[in-house]
């Protein structure tokens, strides 16, 4: 029988050395979800916040209605006539030690650590023109592109002061200039791998950009992840793509993003139209005007965390297996709905984890870690400074038949609890076949066989195991700032949670960010999603786990006292070793059932909040 790590290779084409991995293009030609934000919306406060959180997830965006709608085309044909001249025509306007004029091929180099020379476009930062009888419209039309971009930068930045609780008039008059790109279609031999401009991030504030409809432009959000991931950024008509720059990122404490992109030869001819916004050289500016000085940042200030949401009830598989795949690489969590998990089931699960938290447990857990444990003797944050968190939690571990000799499990007195136990084992496999149910859509989301996991072993003898957990929500003032669950991710596949939709979880989608951004995860009716927060409200949950898992955890709000429940199921395979880890989490409509799910090579983390 073929082991998990036997077939590991069976995940990515491309092997990996000393935990170096080669680079991962997303999407097979699928849009990238960026959001697209309306200039004309009379509604500041929603059109910013909407910039916020486009900033703070993608770093890029689309604008609309932005004012440049009729000049872009003029401006695309005076380039192409620029770009069309011969070398040496265009050598006469070489570009001058301020950067202002021709570049041609081959001069630019935007990634140092590149094997090429240089990158495949040649482009033009507007200066002086010599010969304008040749250009009669050049002058007129790239002015009046540049002072419409102008304006149209300024609105886009009133509303990024806006979202940063800042006057709209902040940003104060930055310096601007336009730079022209052409991709020529044909590369030679020579250049076979290079790009048009290949992987850097623009270094000011704002950048506005125009193209052609032709595709090449990707995106890498998470630059230091291992493979990184490369997103097509589609055209959208008459829109023009904005992102953040350097030094935006660090005036907001790394909070915005300004993210790694590039532009891949696709064997067709590309112009585009770049807007760079500066800030006045000589002005000093404080990041913690912005921000203050935190150590980590919770985003969203309440607003959903737009998870995926997938319905295992869906005929169409392979649509199902992309929206996971999605999930998977963008976020490492999603909500799944009509999972086959029985409300009523849920409601009986969470009725006999309350009674069992409401008697004094006398199951301490016992050397298979199966059984009670209590409050502050589980840290999952190493770095914590607190002994231990909030939570308290009983575990549960494989479950067999009632002949099933080895069954190492704690189980209550039928006399106190006589439904404990059947509850908890019907409970315990209608989510290993769920759990099932979604690493089958993950498999053939990476391009195997749905059976793929099964057919390997990785259900022969699964590791399932249930954990209910208990966040009180009374504590001492030596316990202010701890955590129910403090950060952690799942080291298993598959973590499937239900929770009673009292608030608390939260995720971390990039662990190495400074500072961390925590989202939270907000109740959706019959689906799941982890770090648990404090939040001032007693709180339960069921984690189901298979093998392979996540980062996560959970804190405190200062609400009025009500119970949590959290139930988690954790599925894991005979051998821990993988190249994806999942997290799910749900819930019944009336308690809370969100799923998510991450997957990534090993190394990689995933910060969630159960």
């Amino acid at each position: 029988m073929r082991t998990a790590a036997a077939a590991g290779n069976r995940f990515c084409t491309r092997g990996c050395a000393a935990g170096s991995w080669p680079e991962m293009a997303a999407g097979a030609g699928e849009s990238l979800g960026l959001p697209v934000v309306d200039l004309a919306s009379s509604d500041l406060g929603a059109t910013a916040k909407s910039v916020r959180k486009a900033c703070v997830e993608y770093g890029f965006f689309y604008v609309v209605n932005h004012g440049a709608e009729g000049l872009v085309e003029k401006v695309f044909a005076e380039s192409s006539k620029f770009f069309e001249q011969q070398l040496g025509e265009k050598m006469a306007l070489l570009r001058n030690r301020n950067y202002l004029g021709y570049t041609p091929r081959g001069a630019d180099n935007l990634d140092a650590s590149s094997k090429f020379t240089g990158d495949l476009n040649e482009n033009f930062c507007i200066g002086p023109i010599r010969k304008e009888e040749n250009f009669p419209c050049w002058k007129e039309t790239l002015k009046l592109y540049h002072e419409t971009a102008l304006a149209t930068g300024k609105r886009i930045l009133s509303l990024i002061a806006l979202s940063l609780n800042l006057d709209a008039e902040f940003f104060d008059c930055p310096v601007a200039f336009l730079r022209l790109l052409h991709y020529p279609g044909e590369a030679n031999e020579s250049d076979d791998g290079n790009y048009g401009a290949s992987a850097h991030s623009d270094y000011g504030i704002l950048t506005l950009l125009a193209t052609d409809g032709t595709p090449g432009l990707q995106i890498c959000r998470e630059k230091d992840r291992c493979p990184q991931i490369w997103e097509d950024v589609h055209h959208i008509e008459g829109a023009l793509i904005v992102n953040i720059g350097d030094l935006l990122q660090r005036w907001t404490n790394c909070v915005f993003r300004s993210t790694l992109h590039r532009v891949v030869a696709v064997g067709k001819e590309r112009y585009s139209v770049a807007f760079f916004l500066h800030t006045n050289p000589d002005l000093v500016q404080a990041s913690n005007h912005f921000l203050g000085e935190q150590p980590e940042m919770v985003g969203g200030d309440g607003d959903r965390l737009d998870l995926p949401v997938v319905d295992l009830a869906s005929s169409d598989l392979r649509s199902s297996a992309g929206s996971i795949r999605k999930a998977c690489v963008e976020y490492g969590f999603f909500y799944v709905v009509n999972h086959g998990i029985e409300e009523g089931l849920l409601e009986k699960v969470f009725v006999e984890s309350r009674s069992r938290w409401r008697r004094s447990w006398r199951l301490l857990r016992n050397s298979s870690h199966l059984g009670y444990t209590p409050p502050y003797a589980e840290k999952l944050d190493a770095s914590s400074r607190f002994r231990g968190d909030l939570s308290e939690n009983f575990k549960i571990g494989l479950i067999g038949d009632e002949g099933f000799q080895n069954d190492a499990n704690q189980w209550p007195s039928e006399e106190r609890l006589p439904s404990w136990r059947e509850t908890i084992k019907m409970y315990h496999a209608s989510a290993l076949a769920t759990g099932k149910r979604i690493l089958s859509l993950i498999a053939l989301s990476l391009n195997l066989d749905a059976e793929f996991f099964e057919n390997i072993g990785a259900f022969c003898c699964p590791s399932a195991f249930l954990r209910l957990l208990h966040y009180p929500g009374e504590v001492d003032d030596s316990d202010d700032g701890n955590y129910g669950a403090s950060a952690h991710s799942d080291y298993g596949m598959i973590t499937l949670l239900a929770t009673d939709g009292t608030p608390g979880l939260q995720i971390c989608r990039e662990k190495d960010r400074h500072p961390q951004l925590w989202e939270d995860v907000h109740h959706i009716d019959g689906s799941t999603v982890h770090r648990v927060v404090a939040v001032g409200k007693e709180r339960y949950s069921v984690p189901t786990y298979k093998e392979w898992r996540l980062f996560e955890r959970a804190i405190a709000q200062d609400v009025t006292e009500v119970q949590k429940v959290v139930c988690v199921v954790y599925c894991n395979a005979v051998k821990k070793k993988s190249l994806m880890m999942c997290h799910a989490r749900f819930v019944s409509p009336l308690l809370d059932t969100n799923l998510n799910f991450f997957w990534s090579p090993a190394s990689c983390g995933l910060w969630c909040l159960d």
